[in-house]
């Protein structure tokens, strides 16, 4: 009997995109698997002392309560006689170098995956030196910092069929993105092309053209939404070139895509029959992108791009194995 591979993976929520990985290994005949969601690791001040106390170690700058609470909590569950064979760490700016260097002292090979531009969460740099392998999906990051290339994924292998009842849709963080966004939204607005937009901010406010939500929409009411819709928005954020997963949603739904990702041209997946490439000041969208239908993709380029191979990439397993 083939050993299985031990695996623990930290990470935060990641909007559900984890969700789907984990899933796949944890059915892996030939995976151990342990998980930590570090968003969902319970934590309660005590009394007030405690609550004072952990502002005052904010304010100096060292772990706060919860911190050390985190670290306590990710020991319990991944302390044992066995080293693993691997640990991947999404988001390692949201763990305390006492946890990390725990982490490192438990495994035989340690790595990272960074999905979103390093400038945009600084933090990160204080702590490649943990790492073994650092992944980025962000091309000027790789070339800047050695890293390792490697894109987010199409992560579903249920792809729905839906009636299409819309034709654009985006869904977003309330940020530096929503005046571009809002551009669009008028745009489609005066050209009658029907869209929703769907941007989720803490406090909610009324917008002629954009829905305000207050909570981040599950994965699942997402999918169904993408299934209805023809075409796909996407706007990165500055200090971002990788592709974000919109795009491979796009892909994986065999979908339109409207985005202002220069760099999309470059991948081998790039049709400007399914891709439209607009910026800030060139947004018009010609009615014939709407259409024409959509050119199927080589599957030897769209298999590279599933969750299975991006598996096999990180952590060489082959999931096809337990089929």
């Amino acid at each position: 009997m083939t050993k299985r591979k031990r695996i623990a993976i930290i990470t935060t929520h990641s909007f559900g995109y984890i969700d789907f990985l984990v899933s796949k290994l944890k059915v892996a005949q030939n995976v151990d698997l342990t998980y930590v969601n570090i968003d969902t690791i319970p934590f309660s001040y005590k009394n007030k002392i405690s609550r004072i106390t952990n502002s005052l170690l904010k304010l100096l700058h060292f772990p706060s309560l919860k911190e050390k609470n985190k670290t306590n909590y990710i020991k319990t569950l991944i302390q044992n006689e066995d080293l693993f064979d691997q640990i991947l760490i999404i988001r390692p700016d949201k763990l305390e170098q006492k946890a990390l260097l725990f982490l490192r002292e438990n495994a035989i090979q340690m790595s990272c995956f960074l999905f979103d531009g390093i400038e945009n969460f600084k933090d990160q740099k204080k702590t490649l030196s943990f790492f073994d392998t650092i992944y980025s999906y962000d091309k000027a990051d790789v070339k800047k910092y050695n890293f390792e290339f490697l894109t987010n994924y199409i992560y579903d292998d249920q792809i729905e069929t839906k009636e299409i009842t819309n034709l654009v849709f985006n869904i977003s963080s309330f940020d530096e993105r929503f005046p571009f966004l809002e551009k669009l939204a008028d745009y489609f607005a005066k050209k009658r092309i029907s869209f929703r937009f769907i941007v989720k901010k803490d406090r909610i406010f009324t917008h002629e053209n954009i829905e305000i939500s207050d909570r981040y929409l599950p994965i699942s009411e997402v999918k169904k939404i993408i299934a209805s819709s023809l075409v796909l928005v996407d706007i990165q954020q500055k200090n971002q070139d990788g592709l974000t997963f919109r795009v491979f949603e796009a892909l994986g739904y065999k979908k339109k895509l409207i985005t202002n990702n220069q760099d999309i041209v470059t991948y081998d997946f790039y049709n400007p029959n399914n891709i439209f490439v607009i910026s800030e000041s060139n947004y018009e969208v010609p009615p014939s992108f709407f259409e024409k239908d959509f050119v199927e993709i080589n599957s030897a380029i769209l298999n590279k791009y599933k969750l299975d191979n991006w598996i096999f990439e990180v952590f060489k397993v082959n999931i096809k194995e337990n089929n």
